[in-house]
């Protein structure tokens, strides 16, 4: 009988010593190293994820968010203006960014993420520091980097109304998508004491609404002349009320005037209204901003400075030429880099005028006269930049 089971367990014996012969070559096998191709995959998506990582920084370093305004506002039209004037300038790329105006602009300003600049009225910023809607210490949050125009408030009222004292109790109506209108609307009210409400309708309607004695006025704010009213009949219907002096206001409006020249459908030949202008200025928000932000800031500066010139053109807004980058805002800081170059370019344009005015001397002094004394050069120099400033001004 065991004969017969030698064989069975021979074959059982040769099975389990393949079957381990070919385990310790898979084992063999796997110890080998990788092909190639197979090991530097990992290496290759990394150089990838490298390679992207940069060229998104990259993009991102040359881009900057600004804030202007909804469609149809001058805000709108200015920050789209500047980015098609500054874009691919400086390596730069500027991305206009849609806003309600008002405080809501500074809010988004002040809290969202990604912005860098926005346009906000000077109404808003004073209205907000005094009333630390946003917190106190709004003028340490915040820094800006120039004025740039003005905006005249527009108060157009039916016969009944001869003064804004006249509005109270009644319904003020601004443009549904105009935050800055409506804020201003609401601050003149705040600031003369005057009980009435603000509604928001479109123009057109509103206008109707002002003629047949609905609504009390309409608050519009913008360049002069505005469409809506240079289209209205002379037929006594409608009048522009005046404004109280700005001394009351403090900052954030200026003084200024609409005449025949502008509506002459409303206002008489030689007469004038007395009116106020919003201030626009351009800020940055330098607590939130990150380090990478203030260095977008900084090159974005010098670019849009130096491209003012072409802006003041014929084909641009015509706001762009009320632009004086020397104009202070007071209580405010300016973005270090806006002042540092506004400081570096005084000097240089001191300096040219200072070797223009030195020549002028020796051209037009007499051979063997004597030499001006202190005082007199003084006196001469500032009549040479009285001269200046006459030769180089606009014409209106």
């Amino acid at each position: 009988m065991q004969r017969q089971f030698r064989p069975v367990r021979f074959v059982i014996i040769g099975i389990l010593f393949f079957s381990l012969a070919a385990l310790v070559r898979a084992q063999a096998s796997l110890a080998q190293p990788l092909p190639r191709s197979q090991g530097s995959a990992p290496t290759h998506q990394l150089v990838i994820q490298n390679q992207q990582l940069a060229l998104q920084k990259k993009h991102n370093d040359a881009a900057l968010i600004i804030l202007g305004g909804n469609p149809g506002t001058t805000y709108f039209n200015m920050v789209h203006e500047m980015a098609a004037a500054l874009n691919g300038r400086g390596a730069l790329r500027l991305i206009a960014m849609d806003a309600p105006g008002g405080t809501d602009s500074l809010r988004d300003l002040l809290f969202l993420r990604g912005v860098d600049l926005g346009l906000v009225p000077g109404n808003v910023l004073d209205y907000a520091d005094r009333a630390a809607i946003f917190g106190p210490g709004l003028p340490e949050r915040l820094t800006y980097v120039t004025t740039l125009y003005g905006e005249e408030v527009h108060v157009l009222a039916g016969r009944g109304a001869s003064s804004l004292k006249d509005l109270s109790g009644k319904k003020l109506a601004v443009p549904p998508d105009d935050g800055n209108a409506e804020f201003t609307a609401r601050d003149l009210l705040r600031r003369f004491h005057i009980e009435a409400e603000v509604v928001r309708i479109a123009e057109a309607d509103a206008v109707d609404d002002v003629r047949s004695g609905t609504l009390g006025a309409l608050v519009l704010v913008g360049r002069k002349p505005l469409r809506t009213v240079t289209a209205l009949p002379k037929d006594g219907s409608v009048r522009l009320l005046p404004l109280p002096s700005m001394q009351a206001l403090g900052d954030g409006y200026s003084p200024s005037s609409l005449d025949a020249d502008d509506y002459p459908a409303l206002i008489p030949m030689g007469q004038t209204v007395d009116t106020l202008a919003v201030s626009t200025v351009l800020v940055a928000n330098k607590m939130a901003s990150s380090e990478e932000s203030s260095r977008r800031i900084a090159r974005f500066i010098p670019v849009f400075f130096g491209s003012l010139s072409e802006l003041s053109g014929p084909h641009w807004h015509p706001k762009w030429r009320e632009v004086n980058l020397a104009a202070t805002l007071a209580g405010w800081t300016r973005f270090p880099a806006a002042k540092e170059w506004l400081d570096t370019t005084l000097r240089e344009q001191s300096a040219s005028v200072q070797r223009e005015f030195e020549e002028f001397l020796r051209i037009n002094g007499s051979a063997g006269s004597p030499a001006p004394s202190s005082a007199e050069r003084k006196r001469l120099f500032e009549e040479y930049l009285k001269w200046m400033r006459s030769a180089t001004e606009t014409p209106h």
